[in-house]
């Protein structure tokens, strides 16, 4: 409950298709606290002087002007409706602009002409005032964008420097100075050697389309004191970007508690609450509906066009086909024998799996150095890859899929070593079957080499490069010539060296996904319909059976033990 009613001073963004113009604020600003607890004489004005005398000699007419101005004092409840850029001018600003001056900038020109139409009804005591997107204030680079609100929080570098690319009059008169810096203009920018900072901020990151409004309040006692500008205090930011992002800084309050604002003098603070209500005229009922209509003919106008550029035919894979595809990325290899470190690997195929004949099945990465982690030697690749296979195994019968033993891709990976003669070293082996799931997958294979026989093939790989190699890369794992029943390594001799890390992303697509999706209870999963799985269900049946003869073999035996006993106490008693 306490989140309810605590008022809410972070920034509220909204998004709004409606014009930024009709959008209106209600403030209501209220002081709390009594008149100054300092004297009036305090602030100098209209005091005797030392020496007695008639006050008003001893009064330039400045003096007595901002007496008669402040006699009635500023108001100490006020409640304003503020629209989109309306400016309010401050008590500071009719003071500056009422002067009859030469005023150079059009915009000093025209506040000059509003102020003195202004004063020519009264001078205003209105303590709530505006400064505009075209105003000096919002111009200013202020105090950058905070995370908390700790008074003792300091401002990113990140965001200071975004300050300074917050400018709304980008490229206003860029196009003379061009003319006179250069005698040709090219269309598009040209190279500079020696650019200068406002050349980096133009050229390198575009500024934002954004307008700014601050809704001000003048906290100075208005009783004979002049408006000072260290009194004004922001009371609400409000910002809108072109792409039609509202930021309102503080929020509406919104039945939360007012916000409290102090003003800056050392003695006798005044304090002020102030609420923050959305006073925009609401649509009725009729408006609404025809905005709804509209928004739903737009949004299916889009979708009939996104529908149009995406179009309707995916590509299907045949019936009965599993079409596969992985990407991946070879991360990192760690604790191997030397460095400047790279990676030879390839994609064999089992059997029944086939790729388009202009994929690329075999890849090799950039040499890298490695890099001390601990105690870990690891270079780091990055290297990313991609492959598309499919699986179809029509030409079998039921029987033969039941019996055959499905095996996915499997990646044969061989790292290498190239020394500053640009001889290179075998440092290990090893392979990684793609994992039979579809999802997200982290693997880590350790890796092997092969040894010589003799201390020679030792010497040979420290001095002259070289070290033995395998004839076929698919001995890693199964030698594609294999053709027995039984595999047998013994007698070769390897040594363990480092690991390599991989990740996969595998995406497995089928019709018979679609027919689950449509008639669950008719059709089995993906895999047992393509036989994947036959082998699992085979042996689940062979274990239930031998379940059920245990069973059988137990109750006989039970049933033969007591048969025995029955027999044995019939012979007793004879």
């Amino acid at each position: 409950m306490a989140d309810l009613f605590e008022p809410d001073v972070g920034t509220a963004y909204y998004r709004s298709s409606d014009p930024v113009k009709n959008l209106k604020i209600c403030v209501k600003l209220d002081r709390i606290t009594s008149t100054s607890l300092v004297p009036t004489a305090a602030t100098g004005v209209g005091t005797a002087p030392a020496g007695g005398g008639d006050v008003a000699s001893h009064t330039s007419g400045d003096e007595m002007e901002m007496q008669d101005r402040n006699k009635p004092g500023l108001k100490d409840k006020e409640e304003t409706v503020i629209s989109w850029q309306q400016k309010i001018f401050s008590q500071r600003e009719i003071d500056y602009y009422k002067q009859d001056i030469d005023w150079m900038n059009p915009v000093d020109k025209n506040y000059h002409i509003e102020v003195t139409k202004l004063l020519s009804k009264g001078r205003p005591r209105n303590r709530l005032f505006t400064y505009v997107d075209h105003d000096s204030f919002s111009q200013e680079d202020k105090a950058t964008e905070y995370l908390t609100t700790s008074p003792n929080e300091h401002p990113t570098f990140l965001s200071e420097k975004m300050a300074h690319v917050r400018k709304r009059r980008v490229g206003t008169g860029n196009k003379q100075k061009r003319e006179r810096d250069h005698t040709f203009v090219p269309k598009l920018n040209i190279i500079e050697d020696d650019p200068n900072e406002e050349l980096i901020l133009r050229n390198h990151l575009g500024s934002t389309p954004i307008q700014v409004m601050h809704i001000m309040a003048d906290l100075s006692p208005g009783k004979g004191a002049p408006a000072l500008d260290e009194e004004e205090v922001v009371l609400c930011t409000i910002q809108i970007k072109g792409d039609g992002v509202l930021s309102i800084h503080p929020d509406f309050n919104r039945g939360r508690k007012a916000y409290v604002k102090e003003s800056q003098k050392q003695f006798g603070k005044e304090v002020f609450e102030y609420i923050l209500d959305h006073a925009s005229k609401e649509m009725n009922r009729q408006e609404a509906d025809r905005e709804l209509k509209m928004f739903r003919e737009v949004y299916s106008r889009h979708k009939d066009f996104l529908q149009a550029c995406v179009g309707g035919d995916f590509d299907m894979p045949g019936p009965d086909v599993l079409r596969m595809l992985v990407y991946g990325e070879i991360e990192s290899a760690k604790n191997f024998e030397y460095d400047d470190l790279y990676l030879h690997f390839f994609v064999d195929l089992p059997k029944y799996w086939t790729v388009e004949r202009q994929q690329p099945m075999s890849w090799i990465t950039q040499t890298c150095s490695t890099k001390v982690l601990g105690r870990d030697d690891v270079a780091y690749f990055s290297f990313p890859f991609h492959f598309e296979a499919f699986y179809h195994n029509d030409n079998l019968d039921e029987e033969e899929k039941e019996l055959e033993i499905p095996r996915f891709p499997t990646i044969m990976v061989e790292v290498l070593s190239l020394d500053s003669w640009q001889r290179y070293r075998t440092e290990g082996y090893s392979y990684l079957t793609v994992p039979g799931q579809p999802g997200r997958h982290q693997e880590t294979i350790q890796c092997w080499r092969p040894m010589g026989s003799s201390v020679t093939s030792q010497l040979r790989r420290f001095f002259i490069g070289g070290s033995p190699e395998l004839e076929d890369p698919t001995y890693q794992a199964i030698p594609s010539t294999f053709q027995g029943k039984y595999l047998s390594k013994y007698g070769f001799k390897t040594e363990s060296t480092g690991s390599v890390d991989i990740s996969l992303n595998v995406i497995m697509q089928s019709r018979a996904f679609r027919d689950k999706k449509a008639n669950r209870q008719s059709l089995s999963s993906l895999l047992e319909a393509l036989g994947i799985n036959a082998v699992q269900q085979n042996i689940s049946n062979v274990l239930d059976a031998f379940k059920k003869a245990r069973q059988r073999m137990l109750q006989t035996r039970e049933n033969v033990s007591q048969g025995m006993l029955k027999t044995g106490s019939k012979t007793t008693t004879a």
